[in-house]
C-alpha cells in the first residue's frame, strides 16, 4: 500500500525484523517466556511522521511506538542480552539428535581409557574420535543393516527415530500424482479435485509441505497411465492362468440417456482357492442391441484380453438378443462338451421377473400402504404431526424407505419396516388423510405377502455374493422358494399371486441347468447320492408336478463322467494320470440315508467329519469313483452352516487333483450378473449432474481403475448405494447386502 502517512508496503529489512519480533512475542507467551515489551523496537519505520495518522493501537503498542527516551536520545536496544531461541529451546521437549547410539551402536570405554564404538548387529569395532563426526557409523548402518535401520538404500539422511522393519517415508511427486488419481477413481471425485484450495492446504500443512498442486490434465494423464499399466498386468494374469474363467456381461444406459455401455466381468479362482473378480470392459455401446452387435463387442473384448479360448461359461440376463448371440459365442470360444455348461441365465433376474409378476395381482392390498407412506414423505407438516403422534404413543418416529418401482425388494423393505407401525398408521391416516382408505385388512394381507417375499429376498442376497461360491447354493434356495409356493398356495388372498409367480418360475426352472446339478455333486456334504432327495422334494412336494427323478439323476451322472473325461484329457498328462478309454456308465443304485425336506431348517445333515479318503490309483475313473463312494460326514450342529467348501477342496486337492480343477471352474461361476450391476451402479454415481458430459473413455478408465483397486482389498461387493441399514440388529443380516431387484 503506497501513500503518505502510512507504513511502507514494501517491507525492508527493518520491517521484516519487526514482524519477526511480533511472531517471537506470540511464541514466548505460549511457552511462558518472559519477553521484554515496554520499549520501542528499532525496526519500526514511519514514512512521513509529520502527517496526522491515527493508528489503532493498544496501550502496549503505544509504548512500542514511542520514538524517544526522555525526549532526547533513542532508547537503547533492550534485546541485546535476550536470546529468544535459546529460551524457546529450553521450554520445548528435548529430542535426540542422532539415533546411532540409541538403537544401533554403543560406546565402550576400556580400562586404559580408550573408547571404541561397537555395532549392535554385527559387533564390528570402530575407533571413537571425540572431535569427529558420525559419518562412518551412518554409512555402516545404511549399507550393512538397512532393514534394522528402517531405511531404504536410496535415502540420503538417517531417521531420528528408527523403527525396525518399517521403511522410511520418502515423498515423491510421481507417487503423489498416482495415488491421488487412484483416490479420484475409487471415491468418484472430479478430476479437478487436485486443484482444490482446501485439499492442497490440507496436504501441504498437515501431511507434507512439499506436496504440489496436481492440475486436472496431469491427473487425467496419471489415471490413464494407471489404467494401461493395470490392464497389461491383468492380461498377463489371464494369459498365464491354467484353467478357464467365467464371464458375465450386461448392457446399461446412463441416467442422461446419452450413451449405452456394455460391462463385462471375469470370475476365476486362483491357486490359493480364492475367488477373484475383475472388470474387463466398461465400453460405450451406442449401436442397436442386436445379437450380431453384442457378439462383435464381446469378440473384441475377449481377443484383447486373450481369453477367447479360456471361457468356461458366460452369463447374461434374460433378454432375447443375448440368448441369440450364444451360438456365435460357442463357435468362438469352443467351450467344453459343446457348450453344455456355457450359457448361464442370471438367477436373480428370474427372481425379479417372478416377483414382479406376482405383485401385480396384490396391488389392491399394497397400494393403499404405499400411498399412505408416500403422503407422509411428501408433506413436511404431516411428518411433524406423525413424529408427535409416535412420541405420544411411545414409539420412535422413523422415515420409512421409499418404494422404487423397478426394485421389488424396496417394496419388501417398505412393507417389512412399516408393519411394526401398522396400528398407528391406520388411526393416523384415517384421522388426518380422508382420501386414503387404509384398513387393518390391508396389513393382514401384507403380513402374508412379506412372508412370501422374504424367501425371494433371502435367496437373492445369498446368491449375489462375489467372493464365495453360489452355484452349489442354487438348488437349496430353489427348494426354499418351491416350499414357499406350496405353503402360500392355499391362502385365498395369495393364491392368484402365487400361481402367477409359479408359472413364471416354471418357464425357466422346470428343468435345472446342468451346472447347478453338477455343482451340488461337488458339495461333499451332498454329492450325487443326495440328488434324488433334492429333486423329489423340489418337484413332488414343492412344485407338485410329475417328474422323472431317476432319469434326471442318470443324466447328471453321465454329465459328470463326461466332464471328468474332458478334464483328464486336457490336464491328465501334466499330472501323470492315465487317460481313460470312453465307456458307457450307468447310475448305480445306492440307498440314501437322507431325506431332504424344503427349506434350510428341513435340510438333513450328514454324519461325523471326514473319516478317510480312498487312495487314488491308475484304474479308470478311480478318482471320481473314490470321491463318490468315500464316506464324508459332518457334525449335526451349526458347523454345517459354517462349512467352507473352498477350504475343503483346498485341503483335499492332493487326493482329487482332476476333480479339484473341475471344482474350481464350477464353484467360481456366479449365478447372477450382480457384479456387472454393481459396476453400472458405480457408473451412475460417477455420472452425477456435474459430470454428466464425461467422455465414455474417461468413464471406462475410472470404472476399471476403481474395480481393480478395490480388488486388492477385496471390497468389490460393498454396496455404496444404501446409506444405512433399514433393519434392526435382531433382523436378518442379509438385509445389509446388495439388492438385485433392478430390471
Amino acid at each position: 500500500m503506497k501513500g503518505k502517512g502510512r507504513m511502507t508496503d514494501n517491507l525492508g529489512h527493518d520491517d521484516r525484523a519487526y514482524h519477526e519480533y511480533l511472531q517471537q512475542q506470540v511464541y514466548a507467551e505460549d511457552l511462558g517466556i518472559n519477553f521484554p515489551q515496554s520499549h520501542s523496537h528499532p525496526s519500526l519505520r514511519i514514512s512521513e511522521p509529520d502527517l496526522n495518522v491515527t493508528p489503532i493501537l493498544t496501550s502496549q503498542s503505544e509504548n512500542m511506538l514511542d520514538l524517544g527516551h526522555d525526549g532526547d536520545e533513542p532508547d537503547p536496544n533492550p534485546y541485546q542480552d535476550f536470546d529468544f531461541y535459546t529460551q524457546m529451546e529450553e521450554k520445548l521437549p528435548k529430542q535426540v539428535k542422532f539415533d546411532i547410539f540409541v538403537h544401533h551402536m554403543k560406546k565402550v570405554t576400556h580400562e586404559d581409557g580408550s573408547t571404541v564404538v561397537i555395532c549392535n548387529y554385527c559387533k564390528k569395532v570402530f575407533k571413537w574420535h571425540k572431535s569427529g563426526g558420525y559419518g562412518s557409523y551412518r554409512k555402516h548402518i545404511m549399507n550393512s543393516h538397512p532393514d534394522a535401520q528402517a531405511k531404504s538404500s536410496s535415502q540420503s539422511q538417517i531417521p531420528r527415530y528408527a523403527t525396525p522393519n518399517q521403511q522410511l517415508f520418502k515423498y515423491s511427486d510421481a507417487k503423489n500424482r498416482e495415488e491421488l488419481a487412484r483416490m479420484v477413481a475409487v471415491e468418484h471425485l472430479p478430476f479437478s479435485f487436485g486443484e482444490k484450495v482446501g485439499f492442497n492446504n490440507y496436504c501441504q500443512r498437515a501431511l507434507n509441505s512439499a506436496a504440489c498442486r496436481v492440475p486436472r490434465t496431469t491427473l487425467t494423464e496419471a489415471l490413464e497411465n494407471i489404467y494401461e499399466k493395470e490392464k497389461k498386468m491383468l492380461e498377463k494374469i489371464l494369459e498365464k492362468y491354467n484353467g478357464r474363467v467365467s464371464v458375465y456381461a450386461d448392457i446399461w444406459s446412463d441416467h442422461w440417456q446419452m450413451h449405452s455401455y456394455i460391462g463385462v466381468t471375469c470370475h476365476y479362482m486362483d491357486n490359493a482357492w480364492t475367488i477373484q473378480k475383475r472388470i474387463l470392459a466398461f465400453r460405450v455401446f451406442d449401436e442397436k442391441h442386436t445379437a450380431a452387435n453384442i457378439f462383435r463387442h464381446l469378440r473384441i473384448i475377449f481377443t484383447e484380453c486373450k481369453i477367447e479360448n479360456k471361457i468356461f461359461a458366460i452369463g447374461f440376463d434374460n433378454a432375447s438378443n443375448n440368448t441369440a448371440a450364444i451360438p456365435a459365442l460357442i463357435e468362438l470360444c469352443k467351450p467344453y462338451l459343446g457348450g453344455k455348461y456355457f450359457h448361464q441365465r442370471c438367477a436373480c433376474h428370474v427372481f425379479n421377473l417372478c416377483v414382479q409378476k406376482g405383485l401385480k395381482t396384490l396391488e389392491q392390498f399394497i397400494q393403499p400402504i404405499k400411498d399412505a407412506l408416500y403422503f407422509l414423505w411428501k408433506h413436511h407438516s404431516v411428518m411433524k404431526l406423525w413424529a408427535a403422534y409416535c412420541k405420544q404413543n411411545g414409539k420412535r418416529a422413523i422415515r420409512f424407505p421409499r418404494d422404487v418401482p423397478t426394485r421389488w425388494n424396496s417394496t419388501y423393505k417398505l412393507l417389512a419396516i412399516s408393519y411394526e407401525y401398522r396400528d398407528l398408521l391406520v388411526t393416523f391416516i384415517q384421522y388426518h388423510v380422508s382420501h386414503i382408505n387404509l384398513y387393518q385388512s390391508h396389513w393382514d394381507a401384507c403380513s402374508n405377502v412379506c412372508g412370501l417375499l422374504k424367501v425371494f429376498y433371502t435367496a437373492t442376497n445369498n446368491l449375489s455374493g462375489v467372493y464365495y461360491p453360489t452355484t452349489n447354493l442354487f438348488i437349496i434356495e430353489s427348494l426354499n422358494i418351491a416350499g414357499a409356493f406350496a405353503h402360500c398356495e392355499s391362502d385365498s388372498e395369495l393364491h392368484e399371486s402365487v400361481t402367477a409367480m409359479k408359472d413364471k418360475w416354471l418357464e425357466y426352472y422346470k428343468e435345472f441347468p446342468n451346472i447347478y446339478l453338477i455343482a451340488l455333486c461337488f458339495d461333499p456334504r451332498y454329492r450325487l447320492e443326495s440328488l434324488p432327495d433334492f429333486l423329489s422334494a423340489y418337484y413332488e412336494q414343492g412344485l407338485k408336478i410329475d417328474y422323472d427323478v431317476d432319469m434326471c439323476c442318470a443324466r447328471v451322472k453321465t454329465l459328470l463322467y463326461e466332464l471328468y473325461d474332458e478334464y483328464i484329457k486336457v490336464y491328465g498328462p501334466s499330472l501323470n494320470i492315465d487317460v481313460p478309454q470312453t465307456q458307457n456308465v450307468s447310475r448305480s443304485s445306492s440307498s440314501s440315508s437322507r431325506f431332504v425336506n424344503l427349506g434350510y431348517n428341513l435340510l438333513s445333515k450328514k454324519t461325523k467329519k471326514l473319516r478317510g479318503s480312498s487312495s487314488s490309483s491308475s484304474t479308470t475313473y478311480s478318482e471320481l469313483e473314490s470321491y463318490l463312494s468315500t464316506s464324508f460326514g459332518f457334525i449335526e450342529d451349526t458347523e454345517d452352516k459354517k462349512f467352507d467348501i473352498l477350504y475343503w477342496w483346498k485341503e483335499h486337492e492332493w487326493y482329487f487333483p482332476i476333480l479339484a480343477m473341475i471344482a474350481k471352474q464350477i464353484l467360481s461361476t456366479p449365478v447372477s450378473t450382480v457384479a456387472v450391476e454393481q459396476q453400472f451402479s458405480a457408473g451412475g454415481n460417477i455420472l452425477d449432474p456435474k459430470r454428466s458430459l464425461m467422455s465414455p473413455k474417461s468413464l471406462q478408465i475410472q470404472a476399471c481403475v476403481e474395480d481393480w483397486t478395490k480388488a486388492q482389498y477385496r471390497q468389490q461387493e460393498i454396496d455404496q448405494e444404501e446409506p444405512y441399514n433399514f433393519f434392526k440388529d435382531d433382523q436378518p443380516a442379509e438385509s445389509r447386502t446388495d439388492d438385485h431387484g433392478n430390471d
